[in-house]
């Protein structure tokens, strides 16, 4: 069970990750950072854009799978 939950997330985070990549190629992603360099210039504060969301939990979920289904114990 433990290696299909693993496989899962895996899964789930390759697609984040194709999901932000087609986000920032896209035309909204264009206008998203864009506006995030225009905001980070005149607040100062950093502002990231959605397509960097999507890497960023698309990672979290490779790794949490990666160690899921390699990192078992054995008995």
């Amino acid at each position: 069970m433990k290696k299909l939950i693993g496989l899962i997330l895996l899964i789930a985070g390759v697609y984040l990750c194709y999901v932000g990549n087609q986000h920032r190629h896209s035309v909204a992603g264009g206008i998203d950072s864009a506006t995030t360099t225009v905001a980070n210039k005149v607040s100062g504060d950093p502002h990231v854009t959605d397509a960097t969301w999507y890497f960023v939990g698309g990672g979290v979920l490779i790794l949490i799978g990666a160690v899921s289904l390699l990192g078992g114990r054995k008995k």
